[in-house]
């Protein structure tokens, strides 16, 4: 009976170790992307005016940009674009620009999407909601107008593997 206990034992510090190792190399992994993310939620307070965040978004297409969510000092809920040597583009959330009102939107527009992702972004010059789905076999990417939430003429088809 008493080898059994030890072996028990053992197993949960075996375990425990092992989960412990775990979290050390997520921490590891995502040091770098908390601190970007720390980075933007402070310019776009210092620089926009941003009081209270609700979010933080990395959007990548033809250059990196962090979109942050939140209200300002008149608790109007905005967003702030942030790249790289470019002062911060700041617009008001209205009631058609909300995720859940473009969510709603792309699912009347294309009911048999599959969407993957919806965030916010740039595309040439313009700030966009960048959307990747998927429908029937392939994977798209298509933008909508932050604005408006009208959709852009372009589409991108991702090549089927």
């Amino acid at each position: 009976m008493r080898t059994k206990t030890k072996w028990i034992w053992i197993s949960i510090l075996v375990l425990a170790a092992i989960l412990f190792g775990l979290y050390r190399y997520y921490v590891y992994v995502m040091q770098d992307t908390w601190t970007q993310e720390d980075a933007a939620i402070l310019r776009a307070k210092q620089e926009a005016g941003l009081v209270k965040t609700i979010g933080v978004t990395k959007s990548v297409w033809d250059d990196v940009c962090w979109v942050v969510e939140g209200n300002n000092a008149s608790g109007e809920h905005i967003m702030v674009w942030l790249q790289d040597g470019q002062p911060p583009h700041t617009e008001q959330v209205t009631g058609a620009s909300t995720k859940k009102a473009m969510q709603a939107k792309i699912k009347a527009l294309m009911p048999n999407a599959d969407v993957k992702r919806l965030v916010p972004g740039i595309y040439n010059g313009q700030y966009v909601w960048q959307l990747y789905y998927k429908e029937q076999d392939h994977y798209y990417y298509r933008f909508f107008s932050f604005s408006n939430g009208e959709a852009l003429t372009e589409e991108f088809t991702l090549p089927n593997r």
